[in-house]
């Protein structure tokens, strides 16, 4: 029987919202053998609760699909947002915020559900946060994709304008390994 992506997903899909044991690697594995594909207990050179499990063909980030499994050992995604405004009197401020995401102390496997751009994805799996972390789907950001600047420019009664500008920057350190389930 060949591995069926959908298959894979509409399982894993089902446990949105679920505690399970609380193991990332459970629903993967029951979702990727459940839909003909190989265990990772059987193409993860000495197996174990630590090891960085192998899940099929490795594939790179840029060919993703849906179904293709991800496997993080200490990867972290912080996305920067600076939000500049100018007034027209000279006034103006700047307010910065961060936002970080972290995977795998030491490993943390999902699943792809939909890839949203080049090196964005939205994925499924549980344990996040670590042993209470429900099924759920979050985006994440693989690969470092270009600055993006965003101006926009609000007219003010009497004269001048409002400059907004928004810049958001992603960086990504050590990016999942990225696999295609095969068949059993």
């Amino acid at each position: 029987m060949a591995y069926s992506a959908s298959n894979a997903l509409s399982f894993c899909q089902r446990q949105v919202g679920r505690y399970r044991d609380g193991e990332c690697w459970t629903l993967i594995e029951d979702a990727v053998v459940g839909a003909g594909g190989r265990s990772s207990r059987v193409l993860t050179p000495r197996f174990s609760p630590n090891a960085s499990f192998v899940w099929g063909t490795v594939t790179p980030v840029i060919g993703l699909q849906a179904g293709d499994v991800l496997q993080f050992s200490g990867y972290s995604w912080t996305r920067t947002t600076v939000t500049e405004v100018s007034n027209p009197d000279g006034s103006g401020s700047t307010n910065e915020t961060f936002t970080t995401e972290t995977r795998g102390a030491p490993q943390h496997t999902a699943m792809v559900v939909r890839v949203v751009s080049a090196g964005v994805v939205e994925v499924i799996e549980q344990n996040v946060p670590s042993r209470v972390g429900n099924v759920q789907t979050v985006m994440l950001v693989l690969s470092q994709p270009a600055q993006r600047v965003t101006t926009t420019r609000t007219p003010i009664a009497g004269g001048g304008e409002t400059v907004t500008t928004v810049t958001v920057t992603d960086t990504v350190s050590n990016p999942p390994r990225c696999y295609r389930p095969i068949a059993a």
